[in-house]
């Protein structure tokens, strides 16, 4: 997949920084035009607080995103100056969950968060980011772990295989990446039952006509799938593990399969997850 159309979601971090470097770089490469998303969330309850204090508390949080997004417009617009980027457009959200973010990625060929550490709501908002818009958006989601700085132009890039729609739609979704990378692991994980059903051979193939020389490699003993893939990414130092987002996402309510829910939780290199 050509990659013209990239979203980055922005918020008032530490990470903001280094993931925006990241889009930048990449919008550059691809010759992609990047939009900046600004987005947060309602917090305050005037029932919890009282009218008179709720409508105040509101009244200074909504100042405070204000200015926030305007420095958040501002960061975002310097740094695509400097970059030289050819297009990009900043916008603003507030509202009170994901969906305004998964309306914008709908237009794009990527999106791009990252995780960040539970201190707030918003960091509690954000954290679910990853998971909800990769059920959910229709698209690639491109996670970066909390220490990832620099160009994401991984050369070996391992791919966690399962005869699934989602790890399909997860391969397709990539196959740019994939003919770019030096080194694609393909890793069969699962217990023996599952292990007769893995078409390994055949997306082999089909990687051999789209130009990527794979490896195969199984793996089909006790331990959880999740811990399994992760230690293959970090054996082989894969720049990134493409695999496909299981679960599925209802009102008010996700539920994530436990392999993508762990690699979530614990991965130290940044995944593209599709679902």
């Amino acid at each position: 997949m050509q990659i013209k159309t990239i979203v980055v979601h922005l918020e008032n971090a530490e990470l903001c920084s280094a993931r925006l470097a990241t889009a930048i770089e990449m919008a550059d490469r691809h010759g992609a035009h990047l939009t900046g998303l600004f987005l947060s969330i309602e917090e305050f309850d005037g029932d919890i607080y009282g009218r008179s204090r709720g409508r105040g508390l509101r009244g200074a949080r909504s100042d405070r995103l204000a200015a926030e997004s305007a420095q958040a417009k501002a960061d975002f617009e310097g740094a695509c100056k400097v970059a030289g980027l050819a297009s990009y457009r900043f916008t603003t959200e507030i509202g009170t969950d994901e969906h305004d973010l998964e309306i914008h990625a709908r237009a794009a060929d990527l999106l791009i968060v990252s995780d960040v550490q539970e201190r707030t709501l918003e960091d509690r908002f954000v954290r679910g980011l990853p998971e909800t818009l990769a059920l959910s958006s229709g698209l690639p989601v491109l996670v970066l772990p909390q220490e990832f700085e620099g160009a994401f132009n991984p050369k070996t890039v391992l791919i966690a295989w399962k005869s699934s729609r989602e790890a399909v739609r997860a391969v397709r979704d990539n196959l740019g990446l994939l003919q770019a990378a030096d080194s694609v692991i393909l890793l069969c994980v699962g217990d023996v039952e599952e292990s007769g059903q893995l078409p390994a051979d055949q997306i082999l193939n089909f990687l051999k006509r789209h130009g990527v020389e794979a490896q195969v490699r199984h793996d089909y003993g006790e331990t959880a799938p999740g811990k399994v893939i992760l230690a293959t990414a970090q054996e082989i130092g894969a720049g990134a593990v493409v695999m496909g987002a299981h679960g599925h996402p209802s009102w008010r309510n996700l539920v994530l399969g436990n392999t993508t829910r762990y690699v979530l939780r614990h991965h130290r290199m940044p995944l593209l997850l599709s679902h």
